[in-house]
């Protein structure tokens, strides 16, 4: 066992799991004031690979860095940015909006991603109606945020507060990708995640200059987090009653729209098991990988590439209701998941930044994957 859970009460699973059985991700305490601490470098061993221990941060969900800069940038769920400088993570946030969101169950500050020049920011937010909020803002040379310089590119409707997804990735071409999850409630209630009239359930293409999009796919429950490598964009999709699902979508650059369209079946199927019967998907694409609830945990928190050690060019995700940590290869058809740790503490996502993997759990913790 590499952590001990057991101090954590049935209640407090209750309240930071939310609806396990619908894998609804991230559902927590009440939002409280941001802190954030620096701490020793605690290393946990897991097998060949050891976890250390860098910094908390309150409510940790994604991490990014730019060009020509060794500093990470931590996002906090509560509406704030800070950067970790020398293993350092300073006092005073780079960005702090949280005036514009509520970072409650599984809203808030929810992704950040770099323009290619690391001249501007992208941040994916729910506003205070709950809609998804897709945003720049420019950067200082110093690396501080120009909150004034915060224009909104994108705004789409949430008919639920669940199922917001909510990462956000730039492609080598400067437009963004932007995955969406269904709309929430549970069993895809809208019928929307097939419906190619509705943003919800897709991966959209964003032109930053305009907002307009295009849907690169369809068929999507709750994708959390992705990540774009080699032209391949990793998609960790949370299930609803039995599975959860890592997708990936394969030559991104060439994907155009209708009639490229990639389908990846929910709500008409649940990993390769039928689910709504009145929804239909002849071109299904099945999850590279998938596990069913149980031990394995509810809900997927992942997920990034290694680029670099033991794990390079190897999918790396975790499972926030067991805490155990994944790898999965990347250069086979049905990859063997390789289990290399089974419990840590609730972990929100795994997110690569400068070449390093970061576990970032939701009760604070921020671990860098050694080895």
């Amino acid at each position: 066992m590499i952590f001990s859970r057991h101090w954590r009460t049935t209640l407090t699973i209750a309240l930071l799991v939310g609806i396990a059985s619908c894998g609804d991700q991230l559902s927590s305490q009440s939002e409280s004031n941001t802190t954030i601490e620096t701490v020793s470098d605690e290393t946990i061993e897991i097998g060949e690979l050891s976890l250390v221990e860098i910094a908390k941060l309150d409510q940790p969900v994604d991490a990014a860095s730019r060009l020509g800069e060794d500093a990470v940038y931590f996002v906090s769920r509560t509406g704030k940015i800070f950067r970790l400088a020398n293993d350092t993570i300073e006092n005073r946030p780079v960005l702090d909006i949280s005036d514009l969101t509520e970072g409650q169950g599984e809203r808030g500050l929810l992704g950040l991603a770099f323009s290619l020049d690391g001249a501007t920011a992208f941040v994916n937010y729910t506003n205070r109606s709950g809609d998804t909020t897709i945003a720049s803002v420019s950067l200082a040379s110093d690396g501080t945020f120009a909150r004034e310089t915060l224009s909104i590119i994108l705004t789409i409707d949430q008919p639920f507060k669940n199922h917001n997804a909510g990462d956000i990735v730039v492609e080598p071409s400067g437009m963004l990708l932007v995955p969406m999850g269904d709309g929430g409630s549970a069993d895809d209630p809208l019928r929307v995640s097939l419906d190619d009239s509705s943003p919800l359930g897709k991966v959209l293409r964003v032109d930053p200059s305009d907002g307009s999009y295009t849907i690169l796919a369809r068929g999507l429950r709750n994708p959390w987090r992705v990540d774009l490598y080699n032209d391949r964009l990793w998609l960790a999709d949370v299930g609803q009653n039995a599975f959860e699902e890592v997708s990936v979508l394969d030559d991104v650059s060439k994907l155009v729209g209708e009639p490229k369209i990639v389908d990846f079946g929910w709500s008409a199927y649940e990993a390769n098991v039928r689910f709504n019967k009145d929804q239909t998907s002849a071109t299904h694409t099945p999850p590279v990988a998938f596990y069913k609830h149980g031990d394995d945990g509810c809900s997927i928190s992942g997920g990034a590439v290694a680029t670099t050690g033991s794990l390079r060019d190897r999918f790396v995700f975790a499972d926030y209701c067991s805490g155990r940590l994944w790898s999965i290869a990347t250069d086979e058809s049905a990859p063997q998941m390789k289990l290399h740790s089974n419990d840590l503490d609730s972990p929100s996502a795994v997110v690569r930044a400068n070449e390093n993997l970061y576990v970032l759990s939701l009760n604070g913790n921020i671990w860098r994957i050694r080895g």
